[in-house]
């Protein structure tokens, strides 16, 4: 892995690395200001594109708003990311060993950190609402139905479903924790009553896992695409919405960009005038 003295800058597209630390209280989001992408290659226009990309999607993490990219200090800080960086290093994305390190050309992967105080002191200042990394976790009950077959969901034999809700909690820094689904919880829930049952034996059924919001979800697979359905319990309410039918990555990345919103709109807070 090579590291990239700052005056090197930029890359584009990839992914957002967050990990979780589970209290008592919620979890502790680490990583908010951490970005993985996969770059184009090493030359400058690349380089600038995909920090922009990068620095979006930190910005989009812990700024709430409808739309970030329409509010002028975000604008103004996506002109020039570079100050906000505090390092970054690339990574060859083949199998070659040591000595394709030094080629421009080529995809690479990048792995950048920004300055969390940098970029907090310039948001701050414009008095937007902000959300940090103590975020409650969120219990799902998921129930996928593919070709007919309904079942709760299971990473060990869902990799494709997993990938995505990894992606789609990596990207919005949300914590994500499923039920064990243990004799004792298949004896009072199942594929087919979970969508009938009450606020109340939903609730009671999540205490145990210490999550702040529970939400049903039910995956369908259709000809071409995946529908998605959300039932959310928060903060006594019950919230639901559904989700175009399109390819899993987007249906996913839609229904939590509006759980953060959901969930942001209550955490949120909004420096005083005195900061």
């Amino acid at each position: 892995m090579q590291t990239i003295k700052l005056k090197w800058l930029f890359p584009i597209i990839g992914l957002c690395g967050t990990l979780y630390m589970q209290s008592a209280s919620g979890v502790e989001v680490q990583g908010l200001y951490e970005v993985e992408l996969v770059v184009k290659s090493q030359n400058a226009d690349d380089r600038l594109f995909g920090l922009k990309q990068a620095f979006y999607s930190v910005l989009n993490r812990v700024v709430v708003s409808d739309n970030i990219a329409r509010l002028p200090v975000i604008q103004e800080m996506l002109k020039n990311p570079t100050p906000y960086i505090k390092q970054f290093q690339y990574a060859d994305l083949s199998k070659q060993g040591d000595e394709s390190q030094d080629r421009i050309e080529g995809p690479r992967r990048m792995q950048v950190e920004f300055d969390e105080e940098q970029i907090l002191k310039t948001l701050q200042s414009s008095q937007l609402a902000l959300w940090d990394e103590n975020r409650p976790a969120t219990l799902l009950w998921i129930v996928v139905n593919d070709e007919g077959e309904r079942q709760f969901y299971n990473p060990e034999f869902m990799p494709n479903v997993e990938a995505e809700l990894s992606l789609a909690s990596r990207v919005k820094g949300l914590p994500f924790v499923y039920p064990l689904l243990d004799l004792d919880e298949q004896q009072r829930v199942s594929v087919d009553n979970i969508n009938k049952l009450d606020q109340k034996t939903v609730v009671e059924l999540s205490q145990r896992y210490e999550a702040i919001s529970t939400a049903v979800v039910n995956f369908t697979h259709r000809e071409n695409c995946w529908q998605t359905s959300w039932v959310l319990y928060f903060d006594g309410h019950k919230t639901e919405w559904s989700g175009m039918c399109q390819p899993m990555r987007l249906s996913l990345l839609a229904d939590v960009e509006r759980l953060y919103q959901v969930l942001s709109s209550f955490y949120a807070v909004k420096p005083s005038a005195s900061h």
